[in-house]
């Protein structure tokens, strides 16, 4: 059977008489033919003027391609030939906030005459157009369209959209000239766009290359009138200077937007503002109070989101077209990111700052309606205060939450605030006390307990000895928590009785811990104050160590007395030198911390201990003496082991005594000479060891930085006992081929 797909030409029968020659035009073999059959089935001759017309095969653009290729001699082919127009089309905006009206799409339009394609490509992308950016209509053939519908000031119609011309280019226009039809000289315009308009505002913002511009004629300036450029340009000052002199400062307001309550604040230092839910306990709502995270708010925030962000163009708002203070008043509303609130108060600091600074005076209005009327006028029927200016400033300052563990028995936060200070400097100290049941029953009369106190938060736990056959599992019977009326670790005594949920405990002893700890008076330094006079006493003691070679030195200068030493003016003066300022309530506490005796004079030993925090006698016990390593046969300025030799003659004796006294004269003239030199002759050596392959000198590399690098005026007999001084050593056979460090040598010449 025929596999051959069924078409016209194969599905008729090939039967004689029955050939169906209309299907099959006869072959030419390239040869035109001048006789055509008519419909009477004769021959007829062709007509010589329409013989060329008729057979002339047409473009898909409209005209022949003959014709074309007539007028364009050096052209080939019609492959790479494409006519280029500029148009737009209308596109209607409905239900956008940013833009209305319509909004004009500029388009290109490639038509190639090859075969009367046409593509349609969007220029430029538009950006945030809602289209997809380049090509909008790939290369189609359309409908009722050729080379004489293009035309400017003209339209074309495809796929539903219609495209008005307004320009071409220079080709298309030479190719319609030479086609006589020739395109208007004139382009037209482009109709207003309410989209694109706001991107051609010139940019707010000044590039790199104006702010390096004008850092260079900055520079130029400061050194033809001779003083200093500076590294930042006037706005990065402004910024630095205001955020110095402003920082930690921020204006309060309080606002509402749709019957929501907001603070708003606005931040002195760099001018950014951040919006905060003003909520209350038991409001239903999330615990997230950040509504608009701190940043610097345009006025006209819809320019923005239209700015075009480019590499020379960068996205920005100048400084004066932000939010400022001026722009928050109470009775007024503000726009913040396309929401309106409504400022009806501020705080009292908010107004005495813009009274201040502005001469503004700040009323406070009625606040409007909000979803939290009704919870706040039931706090105001049962006392609590309503929500006034002066209830948000008496709230600031928290009152300390006085309810303790389970008793409380409130749905509020019952959480304590922190005090951070004392948590990090007493996080390890805890008082722990053997405790038993006061009037026990007969079950629990054997029962001992462990309470613990622990100092950084002042909680308490308790947990219970397991003792055998008692019918009692132990462990932790009380977790941490705090506890009303055990608050104060002064009251935790041997003897004394505390109650834990309705249980009373006598504290019969403490560990040796607690007791060390009260015992040093470490109670009293719990306080702030102590830890303040500790900063300033380290403060002091610094300035004194610099100023001051030697302690006794600092006492001499100080001491108004030599005998009995120093009064409290003299330390109100150390003080003061150290930019301390002591008032009389703080002279007296260093006064009582010092004087060890109370007599009112500080002496030499209560200078050195208590404010300079040294020892005046040293405690230090050499663990080997001078005896003891000579009969052990150590060296005793090397406390190494001295290699025993053969017995030396009285010469080599001698000989050795002449050596190192011509090293010592060599090592002292050497020092005379380099006295003034010593920092210099130290990088010297640094420099030289930096170049050697172990960092470390030899007598060479020593030899040649003395003699070439710093000239140092030594004959060779000198520089040669100058090299044993600072190579020698009696228990190394080969010390010449000793390498030294730069510590090694630096201390050898601060001798």
């Amino acid at each position: 059977m025929n596999s051959e797909i069924k078409t016209i030409y194969n599905a008729l029968p090939n039967l004689p008489g029955f050939n169906f020659s209309e299907l099959h035009e006869p072959a030419s073999h390239g040869l035109h033919h001048h006789c055509i059959l008519s419909k009477e089935g004769t021959r007829v001759v062709l007509n010589k003027n329409n013989s060329a017309v008729s057979h002339e095969p047409l473009s898909g653009c409209g005209i022949p391609v003959r014709t074309i290729l007539d007028k364009f001699p050096m052209w080939k082919t019609l492959d790479d030939k494409v006519i280029r127009f500029f148009g737009y089309y209308i596109d209607e905006i409905s239900n956008s906030s940013l833009e209305s009206g319509v909004c004009v799409r500029k388009v290109k339009l490639h038509y190639y005459l090859a075969d009367g394609t046409l593509a349609i490509i969007e220029t430029p992308s538009s950006i945030n157009s809602g289209l997809r950016k380049g090509t909008t209509a790939s290369r189609f053939k359309p409908e009722n369209v050729d080379v004489f519908s293009f035309c400017i000031d003209g339209s074309i119609t495809t796929r539903g959209i219609t495209y008005k011309l307004v320009d071409c280019d220079a080709a298309t226009r030479e190719f319609y000239d030479v086609m006589g039809m020739p395109q208007p000289e004139q382009p037209l315009g482009y109709p207003f766009d309410s989209f694109e308009a706001p991107k051609y505002l010139p940019s707010a913002t000044v590039n790199e290359e104006n702010i390096a511009m004008r850092r260079v004629f900055e520079a130029q300036a400061a050194i033809i009138t001779g003083t200093h450029p500076s590294l930042l340009s006037k706005e990065e000052r402004e910024r630095a200077h205001s955020y110095y002199a402003n920082d930690g400062k921020v204006l309060r307001y309080f606002a509402v937007w749709e019957k929501r309550l907001f603070r708003i604040h606005y931040y002195l230092a760099d001018g950014s503002i951040s919006v905060m839910f003003d909520t209350i306990d038991n409001d239903g709502r999330d615990r997230n109070r950040v509504f608009i995270r701190r940043t610097c708010i345009p006025k006209n925030f819809k320019t923005v989101l239209l700015q075009t962000e480019t590499l020379n163009r960068p996205r920005g708002v100048e400084t004066s077209k932000y939010i400022s203070a001026e722009d928050l008043r109470t009775g007024t509303t503000v726009d913040l990111f396309t929401r309106q609130f409504f400022i009806f108060d501020c705080d009292s600091y908010t107004r005495n700052y813009m009274k201040k600074h502005y001469e503004m005076e700040l009323p406070v209005h009625e606040c409007p309606p909000t979803e939290m009327g009704d919870i706040l006028l039931k706090k105001e029927k049962t006392g609590s205060p309503s929500r006034s200016s002066n209830w948000y400033d008496a709230t600031k300052a928290l009152e300390p939450n006085q309810s303790f563990g389970a008793s409380a028995m409130m749905f509020g936060d019952s959480q304590r605030e922190m005090n951070t200070l004392k948590l990090t400097r007493l996080a390890h100290d805890v008082f722990r006390f053997l405790a038993r049941i006061v009037n026990p029953h007969p079950s629990d009369k054997d029962r001992k307990f462990i309470i613990s106190y622990y100092l950084a938060d002042d909680t308490v736990s308790v947990f219970e000895l397991v003792i055998r056959n008692s019918g009692h599992v132990g462990g932790k019977i009380f977790a941490r928590r705090g506890v009303e009326g055990v608050e104060n670790p002064r009251k935790l005594q041997v003897g004394h009785t505390i109650r834990l949920d309705g249980v009373e405990y006598l504290l019969e002893e403490m560990d040796q811990r607690t007791q060390n700890y009260i015992e040093a008076g470490m109670l009293d330094r719990m306080d702030d104050a102590y830890y303040q006079m500790d900063e300033i006493i380290a403060t002091m003691r610094q300035h004194v160590l610099q100023q001051f070679s030697s302690t006794t030195e600092a006492y001499r200068h100080y001491a108004s007395s030599r005998i009995n030493g120093l009064t409290a003016e003299n330390v109100k003066e150390i003080f003061s030198d150290s930019d301390v300022r002591l008032d009389d309530a703080l002279l007296e506490k260093v006064m009582d911390r010092v004087d060890s005796d109370h007599d009112g004079w500080i002496s030499l030993a209560d200078f050195t201990e208590h404010l300079l925090g040294q020892k005046l006698i040293s405690d230090f016990q050499p663990g080997h003496t001078f005896a003891a390593r000579v009969e052990e046969g150590l060296d005793t300025q090397l406390n190494i082991p001295i290699l025993r030799g053969p017995i030396q003659s009285a010469t080599s004796i001698a000989q050795l005594a002449n050596t190192n006294a011509a090293a010592a004269a060599a090592f002292r003239k050497f020092i005379a000479v380099m006295e003034a030199r010593r920092t210099l002759l130290i990088r010297t050596f640094r420099n030289v060891a930096t170049g050697t392959y172990d960092g470390n000198l030899g007598m060479d590399d020593v030899k040649d930085c003395l003699t070439t690098r710093l000239k140092v005026p030594l004959s060779d007999e000198e520089l040669n006992a100058l090299l044993y001084k600072f190579f020698y050593i009696p228990t190394i056979p080969n010390w010449t081929a000793r390498r030294l460090t730069v510590n090694e040598v630096q201390q050898l010449i601060r001798l």
